[in-house]
Formats: structure tokens, C-alpha cells, sequence
């Protein structure tokens, strides 16, 4: 089959090769591979922030595509045949553990040494992937399996961060870089009733992206001082923050949140990444900043298929660029340009 196979740290990270298709383990499902996301955690994968890459490791983790064929021991609680639609979380809990069975299965330790096309596991940037069934999500009728790939990432990864930070409706929001997963937060915020919904970023692309899909004000902190133009829009502040820059910084957030307000950071930083908040406003205003990693596959991704299905979300308009697999390099060059809102490649 044909593959994206990791050379090394440095340009150009991949090379397109023939690699042997894989095939099913005992619990495992063959998926045909309809269309993998271009996401920044990649760049991170590439320069080893996450630790060594073997050569030839396949990367990829915004996977749909469609059912190929069961492993022998599938259990198949969704009644997946082949031919289904799916999408394929690369977040593969045990269902176990005490996480899982608290529902917080994106913290399962068993998932963290077994992420595909991040850790351990091959990804979807290939013709196939195999992967443990408890991963693979069928998709509602009418929704696009090749433009469902982020539902798999930037959505997942959006919605579990608002619903963990208690958005709803009327909720004021402000989201802080408006990559693919901060246009994602703004197209399911919009969804969920907030008001007013304030995007920031240095991209005047992205901004007008960002207004496309929901934002009600958008501020380019490079031409304006983003502190006091969300404070004439919200005199007391925010009632979250959103931090969704893949090096985030507390600095913005702290400035604009509310008393008793809540900054949720999805942006993975680097290894020596780190932040620093003022103690005494933290305390005395009751600040809460929580990280939040990836979703729940099993709970949060079905419940964004069932608003794209509805009509409430439109995946279509987040996707700005589409790649063939030989355009791959090229791909990951203009997400380091700051091209892109979101750009997937279609391999089937």
C-alpha cells in the first residue's frame, strides 16, 4: 500500500513509499483510509518533542475512511460491516481502568503508549490502518467521510475543552489562536449558544475564518491591544478563555478572563514549554485554568457526528485545502506558514 513514512527531524519530514497493507489483530478493525487531517501536533511528532521517532514510522491521527474487515475477536458493539464509515480516535483507551470507567478515558493510562500516528501505533497517513476496534466510531448518514477526518482531532479536542469548561448558552467566550482547533471551539460554541464568541489571533486570514464560522468579534492583536478591546466588548471579562495556540502563554488569558472564570488550555507547547500566572489575582478572583487533552471517544465523538448530522455544525466550511498523498511535504510546509484553517489529504 502506499504510505507517508517519517525520514527524520529535518524538511522534508516524509517520504511517500510502498509498505506492506497491515491486517487485523484479533480485536482489531482494517480501515480503508478516506482522508487523514494536517494537525501542528504532527510538527511536534517530527521534531521529537514527544520523544524519538523511529524511521519509517507512518504518522497521521485525523483519520475516516471506511470498514475493510473485522479482526476475529471484534466484539462490534456498533454493528460495524464492511463498507461503514468511520472515523478513527487516536485516543484507544482500555475501557477498563478506573479512568474509563469514571468516564475519562482520555486519561487512560493504557492510551497514552498507544496513540496512532502519535505513539506506538502506526497512524493514518497510508492507504489502511489497523487499530483496535474500541477506537473506530461510525458516522451518522450524511456526513461526508472525507471531510470528517477532524471530527477525529480539532473537533474532538474542542468540544471535550468547552464542555469540561461548562459552555453553554449564553456563555461568554473568548478563543486565543484560531488554528484548526480554536475555528473548530468557534463553529461548536456557536452551536451551543454562546454570546458573544471573541477570537484572537496575528492572522488576518484566520480572523475572517473565524468570523465565517461563528465568531461575533474578531481582534488581531498585532494591530489592536487585544486586552482592552475584549474589555469594551466585556467590561467584566470572560467567562472563559479558551487557550488554544500550540505555544500557549497565560499572559492574554489572565488579562480578560472574569472573576470566577475558567481558562482552558488545549495547546501542547513544547518540552520546556511553561507558563507562569500572578498568584494574587489567581486567588482573590477565583481563577480556574485547567488543561484538557484530546476527548472521550467514546461519548464526546459520537455527539459531535450527531450536531454535524443535525446541520448544527458544517465540517465543509473548516476545511480549507485539500492535498493528494504526493503533496504531503507540502502540506505540513504551509501549516508552518500559517496557511491553512484546516487541510486534510485524501488518500482513497
Amino acid at each position: 500500500m502506499k504510505a507517508a513514512t517519517f525520514r527524520g527531524p529535518s524538511k522534508p519530514y516524509l517520504e511517500i513509499k510502498d509498505v506492506p497493507a497491515p491486517k487485523p489483530g484479533s480485536d482489531e478493525i482494517l480501515v480503508k483510509v478516506a482522508a487523514t487531517g494536517i494537525c501542528h501536533s504532527d510538527i511536534h511528532l517530527f521534531k521529537g518533542d514527544f520523544g524519538p521517532v523511529r524511521q519509517g514510522f507512518i504518522p497521521g491521527h485525523e483519520v475516516s475512511g471506511w470498514v475493510e474487515e473485522l479482526g476475529p475477536d471484534v466484539k462490534n458493539p456498533w454493528g460495524l460491516k464492511k463498507g461503514d464509515p468511520v472515523i478513527v480516535s487516536w485516543i484507544v483507551p482500555d475501557g477498563i481502568c478506573k479512568y474509563c470507567a469514571s468516564g475519562k478515558e482520555n486519561y487512560c493510562p493504557t492510551a497514552a503508549g498507544r496513540m496512532p500516528g502519535l505513539v506506538g501505533l502506526n497512524g493514518g497517513h497510508a492507504e489502511y490502518i489497523t487499530i483496535p476496534e474500541i477506537a473506530v466510531i461510525p458516522l451518522e448518514k450524511g456526513v461526508d467521510v472525507y471531510y470528517a477526518a477532524p471530527i477525529a482531532c480539532a473537533y474532538g479536542t474542542a468540544y471535550h475543552a468547552l464542555r469540561e469548561a461548562g459552555v453553554g448558552p449564553g456563555t461568554s467566550l473568548v478563543i486565543i489562536g484560531v488554528g484548526g482547533v480554536g475555528l473548530s471551539a468557534i463553529q461548536l460554541a456557536s452551536a451551543m449558544g454562546a454570546y458573544p464568541i471573541i477570537a484572537v489571533d496575528i492572522r488576518d486570514y484566520a480572523l475572517d475564518k473565524a468570523k465565517e464560522l461563528g465568531a461575533t468579534h474578531v481582534i488581531n492583536s498585532t494591530k489592536e491591544d487585544p486586552i482592552s478591546r475584549v474589555r469594551d466588548i466585556l467590561p467584566d471579562g470572560a467567562d472563559v478563555v479558551h487557550e488554544a495556540r500550540p505555544e500557549p502563554d497565560l499572559k492574554l488569558s489572565m488579562e480578560v478572563v472574569a472573576r470566577a472564570g475558567t481558562i482552558v488550555v488545549t495547546g501542547l507547547g513544547g518540552p520546556k514549554s511553561s507558563f507562569s500566572v500572578n498568584v494574587l489575582p489567581f486567588v482573590i478572583n477565583g481563577i480556574r485554568i485547567m488543561g484538557s487533552l484530546g476527548y472521550r471517544p467514546r461519548l464526546d465523538l459520537p455527539e459531535i457526528i450527531r450536531l454535524v448530522a443535525s446541520g448544527k455544525v458544517d465540517i465543509k466550511k473548516l476545511v480549507s485545502h485539500v492535498y493528494a498523498p504526493e503533496q504531503i511535504n507540502e502540506a505540513y510546509e504551509n501549516l508552518e506558514k500559517g496557511l491553512h484553517a484546516r487541510a486534510i489529504v485524501k488518500w482513497s
